[in-house]
């Protein structure tokens, strides 16, 4: 896959994709795509790899979680080495936790790209809900990575 490549399917992706509202392109290789749910997410092109990168924000703990909330965060990093292409992050000056993934397509195709999108918002959903919860009936340490699934990278 080239750059060339993506630009094409992004610019094909909106309109074959009723859920997305708005792209726009930041750069020759980087888009801001929402959604209809306020949902938004950067997508971009890596040109060492020749993959494409997706992040986005997934919210900030709560001031008295986040010591603990970034214990389990670095720990599901690790879970997630080897068999899932994302991992977390902290942002900038906000302190956003971010979700941040590196993919190939295995179908150079429209579809290809929203199957894509598709497993990437899934894990970002399920992130957030860890990012947003207060722990006020369980330690973050309780929440278990097993509720995610993992695809294999073989």
């Amino acid at each position: 896959m080239t750059l060339s490549d993506l630009q094409h399917l992004v610019h094909q992706l909106g309109p074959a994709t009723p859920e997305i509202t708005t792209i726009v392109q930041e750069a020759i290789d980087c888009w801001s795509v929402t959604f209809d749910e306020d949902v938004a997410l950067q997508l971009g092109w890596n040109a060492r790899s020749g993959r494409i990168l997706m992040q986005c924000a997934l919210g900030q703990p709560e001031e008295g979680a986040r010591e603990a909330l970034y214990a389990v965060l670095l720990n599901a990093n690790l879970q997630l080495t080897g068999v899932a292409d994302v991992k977390l992050a902290l942002g900038d000056a906000e302190e956003d936790v971010m979700l941040i993934g590196e993919f190939d397509l295995e179908e150079v195709t429209v579809e290809g790209l929203r199957q894509r999108l598709s497993e990437f918002l899934n894990f970002a959903g399920k992130f957030s809900q860890m990012v947003a919860a207060t722990f006020e009936d369980a330690a973050p340490e309780d929440c278990a990575m097993t509720t995610f699934t993992l695809r294999d990278r073989a």
